[in-house]
């Protein structure tokens, strides 16, 4: 039996499937990545999803928080 879309709204539908491309192509580079970079994508990815299982907090705090501890990974990233 066919599955029904997940999502009614079109929004929430293209982000769901951008997420999807997202995770696939990251996955098809992890083997090209450093293991330091790695390292500091894994920090990234953890403390994101640890922010965004916090009941109620506003996504634009997370967001903020976000973008001071990504800043300077980002930064020595540019730099190589």
């Amino acid at each position: 039996m066919a599955r029904g879309p997940k999502f009614e709204n079109q929004k929430d539908l293209e982000i769901h499937e951008i997420h999807r491309r997202y995770i696939e192509l990251m996955e098809s580079r992890l083997a090209e990545i450093s293991e330091d970079s790695k390292t500091h994508y894994l920090a990234v990815l953890k403390s994101l999803t640890q922010k965004l299982s916090v009941p109620g907090k506003p996504l634009s705090e997370i967001v903020g928080e976000m973008m001071s501890e990504a800043a300077p990974l980002l930064f020595m990233t540019m730099q190589r």
